[in-house]
């Protein structure tokens, strides 16, 4: 699907942002990252890391072009990777 119909059925928004909140949230996501590969950090919270990694990458993607997910709409995460 393209951004186009996802903005069409209001999966995504069209969002403003700033070089520095993507800034962030890449470093965000690298904190995230680094995390995961903490050996003796639970299975679980490592993936934990890892996901919330995607999921900031998958953000970053949107917030450079101009667009946001809808998160009020089922399936937010799902529509952003």
């Amino acid at each position: 699907m393209s951004l186009d119909n996802l903005l069409k059925t209001k999966q995504l928004q069209v969002h403003a942002t700033s070089r520095e909140a993507v800034k962030r949230l890449s470093e965000a996501a690298r904190r995230n990252l680094d995390d995961a590969h903490i050996a003796e950090v639970s299975a679980e919270n490592r993936f934990d890391a890892a996901y919330k990694c995607i999921m900031q990458c998958a953000m970053v993607a949107l917030w450079a072009n101009g667009y946001r997910t809808s998160t009020s709409q089922p399936g937010h995460h799902q529509t952003a990777i």
